[in-house]
């Protein structure tokens, strides 16, 4: 092989090999940044199309997500749905927080997408009450009718 020079690679740029190998990934803060992000509004009064074409775009967006985990994560919303109905909201609460965590946790395991936790950071960060849980369920329950998701 000829020398190169400079630490140049073939195509003329400079080789910026990084120990941990994530060579060319543009990271901010340790978190990748979602490539698509509208916002999200958890008032069909609101927003109409709330159960329709706002839910499709957020399907599309969603689509690198693994179907099993999207299903899980509704899952554990229609769980602590029905659990917010016979037990104190300041019980369930904490529990709605937490799916965050669960999501990043996803993220990191790369069987969620960024995009998939922006939308699921959004719609837990206005869970306020348990009528804004049944719309959380309800969003969730459309987003899931438009999925396609990977295998």
């Amino acid at each position: 092989m000829a020398y190169q020079g400079n630490n140049q690679n073939r195509s003329g740029g400079f080789n910026n090999n990084r120990p941990n190998g994530n060579q060319g990934q543009q990271r901010s803060g340790g978190f990748d940044k979602p490539k698509f992000d509208m916002p999200l509004e958890l008032n069909y009064n609101e927003d109409e199309n709330l159960f329709d074409t706002t839910a499709q775009k957020w399907a599309e967006a969603i689509s690198g997500t693994k179907k099993t985990q999207a299903r899980n994560f509704y899952d554990k919303v229609l769980e602590l749905e029905q659990k917010a109905q016979n037990e104190a909201w300041s019980n369930v609460l904490p529990f709605v927080k937490m799916l965050n965590s669960k999501v990043a946790y996803g993220v990191s395991r790369k069987v969620v997408t960024i995009e998939f936790q922006t939308m699921l950071n959004k719609c837990i960060e206005q869970v306020k009450t348990v009528d804004d849980l049944k719309v959380f369920k309800l969003f969730f329950e459309a987003v899931l009718g438009f999925f396609k998701g990977r295998d």
